[in-house]
């Protein structure tokens, strides 16, 4: 800008008799009469306007074909300054075969090239800096869109991992569970580990997926828990309640199964007597609400263990801070897991 600034301050009007030597005088001695004219003196209808008018497409299609980096950055540019030459010289080439083909005195085109440079000089910096502002802006747009895109695929499979981890750990507590049954009580064993197969079946189906139907998420924990029920006999009770309005809704794949499994672990499994699991899930406008609740012996915040940390990072992952992840303590007794996410 101080260049440029200090650039017209240099410049200097050329000497013409009748009017004071300045810089401010005017260049058009009065305005055209009308609009043809006006775009005449504007420039539109010349040489350069229709060269400009031509090359434009073309540049932008050439500058979308070159490879821009910065080992390059100096060939780059003087490629572009020799075809911006080379434009300017063509440019001016045609002009002056029009402006003196009938003439019968001509000057030499390289004294003609000072009026040219004056004339068509600045019009192709224009274009010049118009190609290059365009291309930047749909090349920043195309890295933006890029950017994105390989951010999104990088957190599907940081969640499909994530949901990875999960299915082993839950995996070997209920083959644990069935080996405590398989001498004690052989049915019981049997049947549970045919609700494993079934279980693990369907989660087959999905385990290039990080989300899930509330429904079939609400199916899996079903499941899970039946097979529970199975290990802890009449000493569990337990109840799902979905809303109808959220059945839809996409849930992260397998999140409430450690909730679940954390409520019969330090709920359940600690009490003689047993207790229940609760699991609701309603929509509330446009948020998916979770939650697991046992009447279990309280919560002690012994910190969270697999389960329940590889919950807060796939839910991280997935929401950034677009969710809600608590576990308290109920006043009567129990612990209550719950979990708010965006409907999607």
């Amino acid at each position: 800008m101080a260049a440029a600034i200090a650039l017209g301050l240099y410049a200097e009007a050329p000497a013409i008799p009748g009017i004071p030597v300045g810089r401010m005088y005017p260049r058009v001695p009065s305005l055209p009469p009308n609009l043809s004219e006006l775009l005449f003196t504007l420039g539109v209808g010349s040489v350069i306007w229709y060269a400009a008018i031509v090359s434009i497409p073309l540049l932008l299609l050439v500058a979308r074909r070159v490879e821009w980096s910065r080992d390059k950055r100096v060939a780059l540019a003087a490629g572009a300054l020799a075809v911006f030459a080379a434009l300017f010289l063509a440019t001016a080439a045609i002009e002056f075969v029009l402006i003196y083909s009938l003439a019968t005195s001509k000057p030499s085109f390289a004294s003609y090239l000072a009026v040219a440079i004056r004339s068509d000089l600045l019009a192709w910096m224009a274009v010049a800096g118009i190609v290059v502002t365009l291309e930047l802006r749909r090349r920043s747009a195309h890295a933006a869109v890029e950017r994105e895109r390989l951010r999104a695929l990088v957190a599907e499979q940081r969640l499909v991992a994530l949901t990875g981890q999960l299915q082993p750990h839950f995996l070997f507590n209920t083959l644990q569970g069935i080996s405590t049954l398989i001498h004690r009580d052989p049915e019981a064993a049997d049947e549970m580990l045919s609700r494993l197969s079934d279980l693990l079946r369907d989660l087959l189906k999905h385990r290039d997926s990080p989300m899930v139907s509330l429904h079939d998420e609400l199916r899996y924990v079903r499941t899970y828990l039946e097979i529970s029920k199975s290990r802890f006999s009449d000493r569990l009770d337990f109840t799902i309640d979905l809303d109808p309005d959220a059945s839809s809704a996409k849930v992260p794949l397998f999140i409430l199964q450690p909730l679940v499994e954390n409520a019969l672990h330090h709920g359940i499994g600690a009490r003689a007597e047993g207790g229940s699991v609760a699991v609701r899930a309603k929509r509330t406008d446009s948020r998916i609400v979770l939650e697991v609740e046992d009447n279990g012996g309280g919560w002690s915040d012994t910190g969270d263990g697999v389960g329940l940390s590889n919950t807060r990072e796939r839910l991280e992952a997935m929401f950034e801070d677009d969710h809600t992840f608590r576990i308290s303590s109920n006043v009567s007794g129990g612990v209550t897991a719950r979990i708010e996410i965006p409907v999607t």
